[in-house]
């Protein structure tokens, strides 16, 4: 076993969940039950936010903490914040005047509110690929913003971005992305949740598939993309994996001689 490893963030979305089978895999399972025992600390680092962790099911306080909405909000294992980064008040206009007038469907997500402002056939055609329910469209809060969903083509996207200056958008399909500030990450959510735990970045290992997972994948030395991935995120990480359905995260934790 690689006993520098103490602590292991996941990405959820086509790493730890399966899309195909609506299900965690039971070798995943198996493999994260295994860690515990090894007193290995697990963590998520998703692009969803704390009240989307639904998907895992009944088991999903079984982790330490939280690096949510790309790294722009974490928590501890009791939903407490650690660290946040959000939309400055330039950026942040430039979403409001984005979600009154309505040209392109935009999900606000606070820290526990997410409200749309239009649905069109891009928004069902992206939240399909992710087994999530759609947020209710709502009159946009006074909270603070943490990430932006847009739901537009890629030959939108360059347009919509030019709005938004201080922010970077991540894509996870072709009808979607988000936008966060551009100083944030999944990788700085990742540095402050080992700084509140007293963890150093080469404990540390990172599991990923999308193009949002990128800064994370090649921020840190251990790093595992899934065979499933983006080109993106496998050209990023240290060593790729087979598939989430054929057993990937098992694999690549046998491969680091965590198993």
């Amino acid at each position: 076993m690689d006993s520098t490893i103490k602590a292991i963030f996941f990405d959820i979305d086509h790493t730890l969940y399966s899309h195909s089978a609506k299900r965690i895999p039971a070798s995943t399972w198996d493999a994260l039950k295994a860690l515990r025992e090894k007193g290995i600390m697990l963590f998520i680092a998703s692009g969803r936010q704390y009240k989307e962790m639904f998907i895992l099911d009944e088991d999903w306080d079984f982790f330490d903490g939280y690096v949510t909405l790309n790294g722009t909000v974490v928590l501890d294992a009791e939903g407490r914040m650690l660290a946040s980064f959000p939309l400055d008040e330039a950026a942040r206009a430039s979403a409001v005047r984005l979600f009154e007038s309505r040209t392109v469907p935009l999900i606000v997500v606070e820290k526990d509110r997410l409200y749309a402002n239009m649905y069109d056939e891009n928004v069902y055609l992206a939240q399909k690929r992710i087994s999530t329910p759609l947020p209710e469209i709502q009159d946009l809060g006074d909270e603070p913003i943490y990430q932006l969903i847009f739901y537009a083509t890629r030959e939108h996207e360059a347009d919509i971005m030019d709005l938004l200056d201080g922010c970077v958008a991540n894509r996870w399909n072709e009808y979607a992305f988000d936008v966060i500030r551009s100083d944030a990450g999944k990788d700085k959510g990742i540095l402050a949740a080992l700084e509140h735990y007293g963890l150093k970045k080469d404990e540390c290992m990172v599991f990923g598939d999308g193009d949002n997972d990128i800064s994370m994948l090649s921020a840190f030395r251990n790093s595992v993309a899934m065979g499933n991935g983006t080109e993106g995120a496998r050209a990023a990480a240290s060593f790729v994996t087979k598939d989430i359905d054929e057993g990937g995260v098992p694999y690549a934790l046998e491969h680091f001689g965590l198993l």
